[in-house]
Formats: C-alpha cells, sequence, structure tokens
C-alpha cells in the first residue's frame, strides 16, 4: 500500500476519484455538468458513466465537515459503500480544501484517508485461496501546492495504514498458522530487519523460571507452550522515558476446561488481537521514526483443554508475587496479561503503561461495537486517551475503577480471584483485577473486544486502536501531552 501527494492534473486514469460537494473549485471541467446532476443529492452520489476519460469512477461527497464526528462517521460509512473490500483501482481524493494546519482538522481527515487505505486489504490476501487478484493499493491525495503538512499527512497515513495491516493480517491468520511460536518468530524477523529496534522471548521455561505463573498456567493445556515476546523501539536517550504496551496474545480460546459453546468459539482466533495491535503500532512508531522510547509486550498462549490444562480451583503464584485464584478457565485473558503487566512495569519502569485486550463481552454489551471502553488508575493518562480518541474518532469510553470493585477480585483461598463472585460489572471487575499487577504505574486498560473487528458479511479484524495509540504518542512528541 502506499499513500502519495499528486497534482490535479492530470487524475490518475484508472483511479477511483472522489470529490467534495463543497469544493466546487476542484471539480474538474469536463465533469462539471455531471458533478452538478449528482450535488443536487444529499447523499454520497457515484458512477462510472459518462467520466470522459478522467477517471475510471467518480464519487461525490455531501459533507466536508470533518469537525463534526457524526458526519465522519457517516462519510466513513458511505464510502464503505462505495469501495466495496479489496479495492482493485487506486483512490485519488481531493485535500485541497482543507485546513491541514489545524491540528484537528488533519488529524479527522487522516482518520478518514487511513479507513480508505484499510479498504485495499482483504482476506483472500492472506494467500489460502488458490487464485486471488492483488489490490493495487494506491492512494493518491490530490493537492494544488505541495506543503510540508500535505507530506506529513501522507506520510502518518501510510505509516499507520502499513502497521494496521501487519496488525489485521497477524490476527486474520487461521490458529494452525499463528501459534504462540509462530508469533514469536514474526516478531524476532520483524526486528532483525530494522535498526533500533530489539526482540526478546521468554519460551515456556523462562517464563517459569521467573515466577509467571498466570502464564504459564494459561499456556500449559496445549502442545503449543506459551512465550512472552518484547519489542523495543529506542528513539530516545537511555534514561529517557519509556511508554509499554501489553497486548493479549491468546491464539486460539477453547476456554480451556470451562470449554466454550461450538458458534461462541468460531471466531476465537481473534483473541489475540491485543498483541496484534501492539506489534503493529511498534511498526507504525518505526516507520515514523518517533523519537520516544516505546516497548510492546506480548503475552501469548493456546488456551486448550488438554491433559495438563489448568483446573478451575487451582491456585497459582503470579509474577508479582499475588496468589491467584482461577475459578473460570475461560477468563484466562486477565491471568496472561497479569504476568505480562507486572513484568513490563518492573522491567521498564514505564512512564505510561497500557494494556489492549480483546477482554470481556460484557464490554460489547454496555458500549456495542463501535466504543473500547477505557479503565485507567490515572487520571491524567485517561484524559490523554480520551483526547486522542476524540482526535482521531477512534472512540472510547471511561469506566469507573476503584476501590469499590475489590470484593469483586478477593479470593477465600489466594489473594485473588479471576472471576467475580457475582454476575456483576464484568468488564470493571476484569481491569480492577488487572490494576493489582501494575506496581502503582500509570496504567489504562482498553478493552476492545466490541471494536477489534470488523463485522458485516464476515468477520475480520480491524486493527483499533491503533489510530488512538499513535495520536497518543504523537502527542507526546509534539509537547502537546505533558509527560506524566
Amino acid at each position: 500500500m502506499k499513500c502519495q501527494l499528486a497534482a490535479f492534473t492530470p487524475c490518475p486514469p484508472d483511479a477511483h476519484l472522489v470529490l467534495w460537494k463543497n469544493h466546487t473549485d476542484a471539480w474538474p471541467q469536463p465533469l462539471h455538468s455531471l458533478l452538478d446532476e449528482m450535488a443536487q443529492h444529499d447523499e454520497a452520489q457515484s458512477t462510472t458513466f459518462g467520466l470522459h476519460g478522467v477517471c475510471q469512477q467518480l464519487s461525490l461527497l455531501p459533507s466536508s465537515q470533518l469537525d463534526s464526528p457524526v458526519v465522519l462517521r457517516q462519510l466513513t460509512e458511505s464510502l464503505t459503500n462505495l469501495l466495496p473490500s479489496p479495492v482493485s483501482h487506486p483512490i485519488a481524493i481531493d485535500i485541497s480544501g482543507f485546513d491541514l494546519a489545524n491540528p484537528g482538522v488533519f488529524a479527522r481527515l487522516r482518520t478518514l484517508l487511513v479507513a480508505l487505505m484499510n479498504r485495499f486489504y482483504q482476506l483472500p490476501q492472506l494467500g489460502y485461496r488458490q487464485q486471488q487478484k492483488e489490490s493495487n493499493g494506491q492512494l493518491w491525495l490530490l493537492i494544488r501546492e505541495a506543503n510540508i503538512q500535505a507530506h506529513e499527512l501522507a506520510w502518518q497515513t501510510q505509516a499507520i495504514a502499513q502497521g494496521m495491516l501487519l496488525s489485521r493480517r497477524l490476527a486474520d491468520t487461521p490458529a494452525n498458522d499463528c501459534r504462540p511460536q509462530d508469533v514469536a518468530q514474526q516478531a524476532a524477523a520483524w526486528a532483525a530487519t530494522h535498526p533500533q529496534t530489539h526482540c526478546e522471548i521468554l519460551d515456556e521455561h523462562a517464563i517459569r523460571e521467573l515466577g509467571m505463573g498466570c502464564l504459564d498456567a494459561t499456556g500449559k493445556g496445549s502442545k503449543n507452550p506459551p512465550r512472552l515476546v518484547t519489542l523495543r523501539w529506542q528513539g530516545a536517550a537511555e534514561n529517557a522515558p519509556t511508554y509499554a504496551f501489553v497486548g493479549k496474545g491468546i491464539t486460539f480460546d477453547t476456554g480451556g476446561l470451562w470449554l466454550k459453546e461450538g458458534e461462541g468459539m468460531r471466531t476465537m482466533k481473534y483473541d489475540m488481537c491485543g498483541a496484534a495491535v501492539v506489534f503493529g503500532l511498534m511498526e507504525i512508531v518505526r516507520t515514523l521514526q518517533l523519537p520516544l522510547n516505546v516497548v510492546a509486550v506480548m503475552a501469548l498462549a493456546e488456551n486448550m483443554p488438554g491433559e495438563n490444562a489448568m483446573l478451575p480451583g487451582d491456585v497459582v503464584k503470579s509474577h508479582a508475587g499475588l496468589s491467584v485464584e482461577i475459578i473460570n478457565t475461560d477468563a484466562e485473558g486477565r491471568l496472561v496479561l497479569a504476568d505480562a503487566l507486572s513484568y513490563a512495569a518492573t522491567r521498564f519502569n514505564p512512564a505510561a503503561l497500557i494494556d489492549v485486550a480483546t477482554l470481556t463481552g460484557a464490554v460489547v454489551k454496555a458500549l456495542g461495537y463501535d466504543i473500547s471502553g477505557l479503565m485507567s488508575n490515572h487520571v491524567q493518562l485517561s484524559q490523554q486517551l480520551q483526547q486522542a480518541a476524540d482526535l482521531t474518532q477512534d472512540r472510547v469510553w471511561p469506566l469507573p475503577l476503584d476501590e469499590s470493585f475489590d470484593p469483586q477480585v478477593k479470593s477465600h483461598i489466594a489473594d485473588l480471584t479471576n472471576t467475580p463472585p457475582n454476575n456483576a460489572a464484568i468488564a470493571v471487575s476484569a481491569a480492577h483485577f488487572l490494576s493489582q499487577f501494575c506496581h502503582q504505574k500509570p496504567w489504562a486498560h482498553l478493552d476492545v473486544s466490541g471494536t477489534a473487528l470488523s463485522r458485516g458479511k464476515f468477520t475480520q479484524a480491524s486493527g483499533r486502536p491503533a489510530l488512538l495509540l499513535t495520536q497518543f504518542l504523537l502527542g507526546l512528541c509534539e509537547g502537546k501531552t505533558k509527560d506524566l
């Protein structure tokens, strides 16, 4: 995939040209009468007729008021309908009428462009079909005159889309080709080809030696043992703050001995979307050459009901030293995250610690499929993430988290239990459990159970919340967000 700037004349003749109803000065002269007719409608319009060789397809969008979240969502939905994935031809879109010096306009337009770039990818491109036509994968940003902001927009759009593509392809890969050791090998290969990046892999023996009893318990029921993978980007001085991202990486979740029903298991290869996202985030950070020290920790395991599987009622010792009673073996995500969070907190002493996980179905019942749940022990970090979400419209909603939820994680036999004693506040109870393993670092939890997947005629990974996390880091670089 490639995003690049281009002059209006000539528009690539094989492109799908996207124009705006209120940017009439950008309308090609041969298409004026056609565009006048299309502009009579309130909804987005598209045609392949009467184009006089200017382009292959023409679409007219009804509003460019990107400062309105409602309009941005409507435009994204319109483009999704107008551009069935995978898009096989280049897309050329007019950006000449936008004030790119305005940070809000810049970020919202980038969100729309990243959505366009994501239309170039589709599941068959993973290579499992005998024949699959590859997408051209080119997005042309049409401008009158090149400037620094336009170049930055194209660069950031491509970087974010490439990172999301890495995440989506990894999450979409069938579980038989995406075992913990497969993800670890891919991470090692990625780091080996890029300067300033480092990869460390802990196998099942090292995991046990370091006292990660929760991660070990989750993975020991599978013949494919667990891995803890750390990717590091050294973009600043050794003594500069480090920002750590932890991803849940259950490469397949049967529920263990608390076995899921068949329908509930159908999409469980996607229970590693959190790990895939933080891996893709590192690709974005590397491409943008951010002047920050960033770490991604992926807790990888298969949750299988094998002969060595964890049993309901087992008590294990975590990396943080806390004992955990395992009541529900299908609440394994919080187990692997507990050890990964403790490891990241003590190993890197991060200025901010953020985990991404498809953790609970309860957050979907509360917030639906477009909003991620946000829980945090740190007001400023929560506010920073909410600001980034507002700019990008990679939406989050804060949920409460305080000591009143202590009874939800208390065990009669151990320090903590992985499942609340009642059926209340499931999403928050899971986050409250995780908060016990952060060693008082500024921490935020993103439950992306609803947003990690795109749902329609079929299911596939969305790559979210990459935009949100990228904006958070860009804010740190630009000095708009104070260090925690």
